[in-house]
This record gives C-alpha cells, sequence and structure tokens, in this order.
C-alpha cells in the first residue's frame, strides 16, 4: 500500500519539490519538539486552560469570602460568650447613670457602688443587640480587642486625671460629696 504522498505524486497533484519539502518541515518541527520539550498548543487548549485558571479564581475568591463570614460569625459569637461570662447581675439600683449611646443619652439605673465603679473606670457598659450590659473592666480590655465597638461607656482615669490637672483652674477648689447632676 502506497503512502498518501505517494497518492497525491502518482496523481500529479503534488511534486517531489513539494514532498521533501514538508518531510523536512516535519522533521524540523519534531527537532525542535525534542529540544525544547514544548507541545504546541491549540486554540482549543489554550481556551480551556484560560477557562479553568478563571474558574479557579472565582472559586478562591469565594473560599475566601466565605472564610471571611465564618470568622465574622465566630468573633460575634466569642463577644457573645464573653459578655454572658462576665456581665453583672446585680446592678439594679435607685440611681441614675448617664451615657451616650448613637448620639442619644441613654441611662441604666445602678447601685452607687456600681455608680462609682463606672466613674472610676472599674466597669464598662457594652451593647450587644441594643441590649446594655455591665461589665469588669478586664472583660471590657478582652472586649476592646475583639471588637472595639460594643464598649460603650469605659473611663480610663489615667488619662482623664493627667489632662485635669494640667487644665483645670479650679483644681484648687473641694467638690461636694453630695452633688448630684
Amino acid at each position: 500500500m502506497a503512502s498518501l504522498q505517494e497518492q497525491l505524486m502518482n496523481s500529479g497533484l503534488v511534486n517531489k519539490q513539494k514532498a521533501k519539502q514538508a518531510q523536512t518541515e516535519k522533521r524540523r518541527q519534531a527537532k525542535q519538539k525534542k529540544k525544547k520539550g514544548s507541545v504546541v498548543v491549540s486554540d482549543v487548549q489554550l481556551a480551556v486552560q484560560e477557562k479553568a485558571e478563571l474558574q479557579k479564581q472565582k472559586d478562591l475568591l469565594n473560599n475566601q469570602q466565605t472564610q471571611e463570614q465564618l470568622a465574622i460569625r465566630a468573633a460575634h459569637g466569642k463577644l457573645i460568650q464573653m459578655i454572658a461570662q462576665h456581665c453583672e447581675k446585680d446592678y439594679q439600683g435607685e440611681l441614675d447613670y448617664h451615657f451616650t449611646y448613637d448620639n442619644k443619652v441613654k441611662r441604666i439605673a445602678v447601685t452607687k457602688t456600681i455608680q462609682q465603679g463606672l466613674i472610676k473606670g472599674a466597669f464598662a457598659i457594652c451593647v450587644l443587640n441594643e441590649e446594655f450590659y455591665l461589665i469588669n473592666k478586664e472583660a471590657a480590655g478582652k472586649l476592646r480587642a475583639i471588637d472595639e465597638s460594643v464598649l460603650v461607656a469605659l473611663h480610663d482615669q489615667t488619662e482623664n486625671k493627667s489632662s485635669e490637672v494640667e487644665d483645670d483652674p479650679y483644681a484648687e477648689f473641694a467638690i461636694p460629696d453630695d452633688l448630684m447632676w
């Protein structure tokens, strides 16, 4: 059986010179392939590879967004757990303690000792799901590390004293203990 090249030459469609050129070109391509180790990639293969790369990037982006959402949920759950563990139970009293929340003045009824603790910075008020909780200073520091937006009122006496002493023209006058605002 004769090869396709011989059949084309017999029918007169191809001459000997064109057949030799085709064979040498074939050999050159084979040599280049061996030397470089590269494979001639077709347009279809390129399109498939591009599509696979785009899908991979899309999947990575979706995975990253899912991980961020899970991290936010975990942080929120941790906040809920910390507030539940560290909130003060018996703080209800007859004195009102005023603080600002969302540019509005809110108040909470507390006992005298809790009021003094709030003023001195031993206690803090935090908010979660529009409910206010009273927590101690150590728990407030931990909550601040996770999410500072939940802390509503936390006084630091060290900062207040240093600024008041320098700028307060009435520092030498005593403030009466029974003064209520």
